[in-house]
């Protein structure tokens, strides 16, 4: 069954639910907010908040960008006790999952910015309240699984949550392995265009990260606000080991390695209070750094070539905001001002002989600032119009191998409008402007030697702009929902992949293709079937349908984006039996497909269609064990390059290779024990 014909199903099975399933309310309401309290998740058993956001209806978790600069556009929708996480280092997943459900007291959905929050570019947010009776509670938690190649994951984590009256601590650590299951052991061969065989290996390339992580925050009453001082420190080691065993025409072995060692701390200052009676104000620093070493090898019998990369990166930021609620109008304006370095240096050797690389010495240094203000006027009960406008100037400075100062300013206007058109449906207008930025590492040039590419630095480079124009329908049925959403960008200045030509030679880079369009349409259903008779039975499902069209800079002819993936499609089925202390669940995902068009070869990337699944017992309501399998499918993860003689378009096909890699089945199991709380 194909991801579209799978997700249509929904569709259907929520317009049945509609007239079978009695509406559940929420625990509380208002025109911008509704509130569901602890017993509207008790039915699904929840572990953590991370379950509990699952199940909020009409919502959909998404995680932001941490690679964006500054605060503005870079979290997820969803806040903690009213406060968005400021942490990049953090997933908003990881951060819900470490919050217990017995120590959530509700959840709000929030629907406007007169609900007194900082919507951030989301038309939804989720906020997740804490209990604030215990003085002490926390969380244990063990998990090991095993890959049958030989490697394992396991994790140790730890949270301790000490609360005083109007002071709180909370403290966090993390020792843990992730194995990549997208790579594993294979086949990597090449074949001539006309199908032959040029090149046949077996290959294996294991990958993983280990991490260690540890975090604190403190909170107190200050001058007649709330004061937050938060801070952490994460520090991976990624490992690589490659190997490839080529069998014909001729026997012969490469052994290649790739190790990475990143280094993180980040550290926030937060202070809010009131200064009327609808109206208040926030202020905010926060700096985090990043170090980064990194070294890769290739060696045979015959040649050996050596990849390092150091790089050191910076930000600051200061912001600060006004809020004032008003029955007819609200508004929130600010400032913000970002400082970001990097400092990076990239060198390759062959055969102990350095190759020359354009941009490899390289320092990028932007000083940025926003000025915002946004306005919710509240026309009617049903009625909610949104409006915002932000200023955007940047001045980005280039040192070392090149030289560059660079100027940049925008204008980003921003309209949203809420029909709440009955109890059970909500349209929403969405229209945007939207720039992006200039990510540092385009600057700096960068050599793979699995691939045998080398990608060069461009100084060059703008960044894209694009207008968006958003419609979204949600229907609640029941419980659950479901919510269907339209929306096309027009995109100026498409940022691909161009021919860059420097002294060292004529380099594949990223560089500005000209104007684009993107079409999406996208499917959420969250859909609980007590209403036909089975009890604690849910179905979800999403799906993105996506089409976007830029012209090929080398060919001439049309062609979708590079990157952009046609379609991202899960169904999910769990169970819930609270008798027996038991859930179980079944994840499916569906087959995804990335291309990217570079000057000399199309890479195409493919994920088969994998299974996952579990089953969770609670013997009582502070243990939790849960036993998972997952790629249950042994699905492959397929590397596919088109490789020219020349320039892509006005040369010949060299030849084509493939990579077929399976990591197989894996099991885990995992034990988490709550203490503390109500």
């Amino acid at each position: 069954m194909s991801a579209r014909t799978h997700v249509s199903a929904f569709v259907l099975a929520s317009a049945l639910a509609t007239a079978a399933v009695p509406a559940v309310a929420q625990s509380a309401s208002s025109e911008s907010a509704n509130s569901y309290d602890a017993d509207f998740f008790a039915r699904s058993q929840p572990s953590s908040a991370y379950d509990m956001i699952q199940l909020v209806p009409g919502f959909r978790l998404q995680e932001g960008n941490a690679e964006l600069r500054g605060y503005s556009g870079s979290g997820g929708n969803v806040l903690i006790d009213g406060r968005r996480p400021a942490s990049k280092e953090d997933t908003l997943e990881d951060l819900l999952k470490r919050i217990p459900a017995r120590s959530v007291d509700h959840i709000e959905l929030i629907r406007s910015s007169a609900a007194g929050y900082d919507m951030q570019g989301y038309a939804l947010l989720a906020n997740v309240v804490r209990k604030k009776g215990s003085r002490l509670s926390g969380r244990l938690e063990g998990e090991y699984a095993n890959f049958r190649h030989g490697y394992d994951a396991p994790r140790i984590a730890g949270e301790l949550n000490l609360r005083s009256g109007d002071r709180t601590l909370d403290l966090q650590g993390a020792l843990y392995r992730v194995i990549d299951d997208e790579h594993g052991f294979g086949s990597r061969n090449r074949y001539a265009p006309d199908g032959s065989p040029l090149r046949l290996t077996d290959y294996r390339q294991a990958e993983g990260t280990s991490y260690k992580e540890l975090s604190g925050a403190y909170s107190q009453p200050l001058a007649g606000g709330s004061f937050r001082a938060s801070g952490l420190f994460k520090d991976s080691r990624m490992f690589a080991d490659i190997e490839h065993a080529i069998y014909f025409p001729a026997d012969r072995l490469i052994l290649g390695t790739e190790r990475k060692h990143m280094r993180a701390t980040e550290g926030e200052l937060r202070w809010d209070r009131p200064i009327a009676a609808s109206s208040r104000i926030e202020l905010l620093a926060i700096r985090r750094d990043t170090r980064i070493r990194a070294t890769d090898t290739s060696l045979d019998a015959a040649d050996s070539e050596i990849s390092n990369e150091a790089s050191d990166a910076a930000e600051t930021i200061l912001r600060g905001v006004f809020r004032r609620k008003g029955a007819l109008l609200s508004i929130e304006m600010g400032a913000e001002g970002t400082i970001n370095t990097l400092d990076s240096h990239v060198a390759l050797t062959e055969n102990d002989v350095a190759v020359p690389l354009p941009a490899a010495d390289m320092r990028v240094e932007e000083k940025r600032a926003e000025l915002f203000a946004a306005g919710t006027w509240h026309l009617s009960s049903a009625l909610n119009v949104e409006t915002g406008l932000r200023f955007e100037a940047s001045r980005l400075k280039q040192s070392g191998d090149s030289s560059l100062v660079k100027s940049l300013s925008y204008i980003k206007p921003r309209l949203l409008a809420t029909w709440a058109a009955s109890r059970r449906d909500q349209l929403r207008l969405l229209i945007e402007r939207e720039v992006g930025q200039l990510d540092f590492a385009d600057f700096v040039s960068e050599a793979s030697l699995t691939s045998g590419t080398v990608t060069a630095g461009n100084r060059d480079l703008e960044p894209d702009s694009l207008w968006r124009a958003e419609l979204a329908w949600e229907h609640h049925v029941g419980a659950g929902s479901i919510v269907l959403t339209g929306r096309h960008e027009w995109v100026r200045d498409v940022a691909d992949r161009i021919a860059f030509v420097s002294p060292e030679g004529m380099f594949d880079s990223v560089g500005n293709i000209g104007n684009g369009s993107r079409s999406e349409f996208q499917i959420d259903a969250n859909l609980p079937l007590d209403g036909f008779g089975l009890s604690g039975v849910t179905i979800k499902g999403s799906g993105l349908f996506r089409r976007s069209r830029v012209t090929d800079p080398q060919t001439g002819v049309k062609r979708r984006i590079s990157d952009d993936v046609p379609v991202e499609a899960t169904a999910s089925f769990t169970h819930d039996l609270p008798r027996l202390h038991l859930r179980w669940g079944v994840n499916y995902a569906f087959q995804t497909v990335e291309t990217e068009f570079k000057i000399g070869e199309v890479q195409r990337d493919r994920l088969s269609d994998r299974v996952d699944a579990f089953v969770e017992y609670k013997p009582d309501a502070r243990w939790t064990i849960r036993v998972f399998g997952k790629n249950l499918t042994d699905s492959p993860a397929v590397r596919s390059r088109q490789i020219y003689t020349g320039l892509r378009g006005s040369s010949a096909l060299n030849y084509r290779e493939e990579r077929i890699l399976r990591s197989g089945r894996y099991f885990g199991i995992n034990l988490r024990r709550t203490f503390g709380g109500s």
